[in-house]
């Protein structure tokens, strides 16, 4: 039950709640960036993403988060082992926040800070998922975090 205080529920997410809304929001990025990617792109990595060759590169980081998020999904709502979906969320994640850092000063304050914070989250909530499940895949079940 949330926490009161002054009026107000104190939420509380469980690592598999956060984890379940990565995967859930990954399949929207991906969908985004495969069928329209120079308007889902756009926040991070400018003009460049109407551009064909920017397209292609959109198109393909959408069909990857698109295939992890629907795989993550899939393995939590089933019971499966999510573990090696969450490990290839954070490697992808971990990458875009190091590639968006190496690239900040040309894409602006503005989309910079939007990817990192991005992909800072989910690399968080990746790595939280894997430390919560540790070696044991039945370790976070279903409603518990």
């Amino acid at each position: 039950m949330p926490e009161r205080r002054r009026g107000y529920h104190l939420a509380t997410l469980t690592v598999r709640q956060l984890a379940t809304g990565l995967a859930s929001n990954r399949i929207l990025f991906g969908l985004g960036f495969v069928l329209v990617p120079a308007k889902a792109a756009r926040s991070w990595i400018g003009p460049v993403a109407s551009r064909p060759g920017g397209e292609v590169m959109v198109r393909a980081a959408g069909a990857r988060d698109l295939a992890l998020g629907v795989g993550a999904l899939s393995a939590l709502r089933s019971g499966a082992d999510a573990r090696p979906w969450f490990a290839a969320h954070l490697a992808s994640d971990a990458t875009d926040f190091a590639a968006t850092w190496a690239a900040r000063r040309d894409l602006g304050p503005g989309r910079s800070a939007y990817a990192l914070f991005m992909a800072g989250a989910s690399t968080a909530i990746a790595a939280a998922y894997l430390a919560r499940s540790g070696s044991d895949p039945a370790a976070s079940p279903p409603d518990q975090g």
